[in-house]
């Protein structure tokens, strides 16, 4: 395994005190050490070579990447921390045993490289991975997936926790805990660079792992006994790089079934029809099951709380469902059989197991109804979404939508396709509106409500709190200019139809001009 100055300077320093000095190179890079004997001025480079100070020539040019490892002093240092990276004892050492104890170091390394390879050809064991890298980093560790869940730890036998050990003791975040998580911390899942970051009471190295561009998750030294040391960055990206490998591995493995559920729940709410070894696959996994598809989406408030976190929750809390990332909202599938109760509704238990989801975590829900054919969820994926629109516009106080309590509202919408309402217009109609305009008694109004009471004038002027003989006038007027026969059952359908549409249009209209 080749190293760099950073590392073979921390495997070192402890045993012989040095000091280092030079440009270098981060990368792991350096090949094992050399004896430098005086006898030539070319050095190759990415090597590591073991002198006498006084051994190294007056002026030489050292390529890239070249470490002088040295003992005893010379005047040539100072022109040498110019042209690399110098590692000088600061006392004269037995330059054999110099070099032993570096190869000793390489040794380490290599064993290490080949455990974890090891490893990873066995049983890709990320666990395991942590625990043999110990020697490694002397320091804890966690590796948490892109939901925020643990996947390993490593620390030493006996070891103390820190505040950070002890508020990353479940096998994921509360919701209170990761709020505060993101809010000291700010994860960037996008930087692929190792990221320093003060956490609570410690100070810790964060590497995020990728599949090629795909966030898979983080791995974190904790430095709550020792300081950082600039090798531990290269030897961190390394076991990333392994652990990364590893998740892969295992997640290509053979798929479980709620793996192939998910996939052929993924594929349809994606329009993508499924093959015949796909249906034969999850037949014995869904047969006699019910779903109802519920889309979660959050509040701007905790926006910054990750959907993948959401999903995760969602599966963790109720058995035998599926949930996964669309357009930046969560998409769950979840089994009513659990939620029934003994009167066979499910809307009771589903509304009290989502409380914490609509309250701590802060986001509105749309349900739809429920469904056996699972290559239908496209379907129920879209009355899902309306729950969540039409609900979010009717009843912007409410949390969780069920579809078929904003059904309507849906269907006056579709009917209406892309044309505004006025253009729906009778004459009459038209009439209507600009009499409303100019008058104090809006006409409209009290066709709504007269066409609600199914046309009974008793109730209608109680809701209204006008005299009856004041109504029969007033609906007689409406029904001369708009010239209708409301007795008509189509053309009364007609006119509920265009009332329900205004009234979804007014609060649009409402609801926008709040939010400027």
């Amino acid at each position: 395994m080749k190293l760099n100055a950073d590392i073979v300077y921390d495997g070192l320093n402890r045993r012989f005190p040095m000091e280092m000095a030079g440009p270098k190179v981060t990368e792991l890079r350096l090949e094992r050490p050399v004896f430098y004997d005086g006898m030539s001025d070319e050095f190759a480079a990415d090597h590591l070579y073991i002198t006498r100070t006084d051994r190294l020539p007056r002026r030489a040019v050292l390529p890239r990447g070249v470490v002088l490892l040295c003992t005893g002093d010379g005047f040539q240092l100072a022109y040498y921390r110019e042209q690399g990276c110098v590692i000088h004892l600061k006392e004269d050492t037995d330059i054999f045993l110099l070099f032993n104890a570096v190869q000793e170091l390489y040794d380490r390394f290599d064993a290490w490289r080949e455990k974890l390879q090891e490893i990873l050809d066995r049983n890709a064991s990320v666990e395991e991975m942590l625990s043999c890298s110990w020697p490694v980093f002397e320091t804890p560790m966690f590796l948490i997936d892109k939901d925020f869940r643990f996947l390993a730890r490593g620390r030493d036998v006996g070891e103390g926790n820190s505040t950070l050990w002890t508020t990353f003791r479940e096998e994921k975040l509360s919701p209170s805990e990761l709020g505060k998580f993101l809010e000291l911390h700010e994860l960037a899942t996008t930087e692929k660079e190792p990221l320093i970051l003060n956490l609570l009471d410690t100070t810790t190295l964060n590497v995020n792992l990728f599949d090629r561009d795909t966030y898979m998750g983080c791995l974190t030294l904790d430095y709550k006994d020792r300081t950082h040391r600039l090798g531990d960055i290269e030897l961190a990206k390394l076991l990333a790089d392994m652990l990364t490998r590893a998740i892969l591995k295992f997640s290509s493995a053979s798929p479980s079934g709620n793996h192939l559920l998910r996939t052929a729940l993924q594929d349809a709410v994606d329009g993508i029809p499924a093959d015949y070894a796909q249906r034969r696959a999850l037949e014995h996994i869904v047969e006699g099951k019910e779903y109802i598809c519920v889309k979660m989406e959050l509040t701007s408030r905790l926006a910054k709380l990750p959907v993948g976190y959401i999903c995760s929750e969602v599966e963790s809390r109720f058995p035998g469902s599926v949930s996964f990332e669309r357009k930046g909202a969560a998409m769950c599938f979840i089994e009513t059989s659990a939620l029934r109760g003994k009167d066979g509704d499910y809307r009771e238990k589903l509304m009290a197991d989502m409380e914490e989801f609509t309250g701590s975590m802060g986001v509105q829900i749309g349900v739809s109804d429920a469904f056996r054919d699972i290559y239908s969820a496209r379907l129920y994926y879209h009355q899902a979404s309306a729950a969540l629109e039409n609900g979010a516009l009717v009843d912007p106080g409410k949390k969780v939508y069920h579809f078929q309590d904003y059904a309507l509202t849906e269907l006056i919408v579709n009917s209406l396709g892309k044309m505004p309402t006025e253009l729906f217009f009778s004459e009459g109609m038209r009439r209507l509106t600009a009499h409303d305009a100019e008058a104090p008694v809006s006409y409209i109004d009290t066709l709504r409500e007269y066409l609600d009471q199914n046309m009974s004038m008793a109730r209608t002027s109680a809701a209204l709190y006008v005299h009856r003989s004041t109504l029969l006038e007033r609906i007689g007027r409406i029904e001369r200019e708009l010239h209708t026969d409301l007795k008509d059952p189509d053309e009364r359908l007609r006119i509920q139809i265009l009332l329900k549409a205004m009234q979804i249009q007014k609060q649009i209209n409402e609801r926008k001009n709040s939010e400027q």
